[in-house]
């Protein structure tokens, strides 16, 4: 409801497309760009704002998979 108040307050079309998972993608990564991370070739993650090396937990699904971005929280 906020977000739909502030949506309406600014003049944007208040819209909804779930198929739409590029866009998706792309709100996430941008509010949580401080929070992403690439990897590197040595199988660690390096944060993208501020460089810090980052791992994936040994117990989390991804840490087998290795993917090349990843954002978290």
């Amino acid at each position: 409801d906020q977000l739909e108040g502030l949506l309406e307050r600014v003049e944007i079309e208040v819209m909804s497309n779930p198929g739409d998972l590029e866009a998706i993608r792309k709100a996430i990564t941008s509010g949580y760009f401080p929070h992403c991370a690439r990897l590197q070739k040595n199988g660690s993650y390096t944060t993208v704002k501020h460089p810090q090396t980052v791992h994936i937990h040994p117990s989390s699904g991804l840490a087998q998979v290795l993917p090349r971005w990843a954002v978290y929280h």
